[in-house]
């Protein structure tokens, strides 16, 4: 039975009304029936299209005032890329845009990874690097620590070295308090 054509005096029935309870996209040429439905029938602009619900490839994700992203939909899970990925473009290939030096990758996590250390309360420096994966990414501030650490900790004269911890090793071997001693 085809679609109902309606003009004067057609009475509506009960069964016609009640077909709008279930409304099928099969393409069949019926009464509630309609066209499939496809990737072109998503709605992606306006407030309820897909662009402004998800993160997309043309759209942002929200962020606060202070420009840290929030909520949204992260891309999140275990994820292996194989290609090459570019952040930013080559500066020396002619005709490429240029950077937004604002938008070099952060590592927050990495970060975290770091100060946690494994779970340990007051961890230090040693073990807080300890606790960092060979694959991990080393941010500004893990550079900055380690740094520090190395610089508070060892003690270069003439040659020889030796460590606030209280060991003492110079370039021969002995391990002679008098050759190097700790300050």
């Amino acid at each position: 039975m085809a679609k109902t054509t309606f003009s004067s005096g057609v009475i509506v029935t009960s069964q016609w009304l009640n077909g709008a309870q279930q409304i099928y996209f099969d393409g069949q040429d019926l009464d509630w029936h309609y066209p499939p439905l496809g990737i072109s029938s998503f709605v992606l602009s306006g407030p309820d299209g897909l662009d402004n619900r998800y993160v997309t490839l043309q759209t942002d994700q929200p962020e606060t005032a202070g420009g840290v992203y929030q909520t949204g939909l992260p891309i999140s899970g275990s994820k292996v890329v194989t290609g090459p990925w570019s952040y930013g473009y080559d500066p020396l290939l002619l005709g490429n845009p240029a950077n937004v030096l604002a938008n070099a990758p952060k590592s927050f996590t990495t970060n975290g990874k770091f100060d946690n250390a494994g779970g340990i309360p007051t961890p230090t420096v040693p073990q807080k690097w300890g606790a960092l994966d060979p694959e991990d990414l080393i941010t500004k501030k893990i550079l900055e620590e380690w740094a520090d650490y190395i610089v508070a900790e060892l003690v270069v004269d003439n040659g020889y070295y030796a460590t606030t911890g209280g060991t003492c090793n110079n370039y021969d071997g002995t391990g002679n308090p008098d050759v190097c001693p700790v300050p």
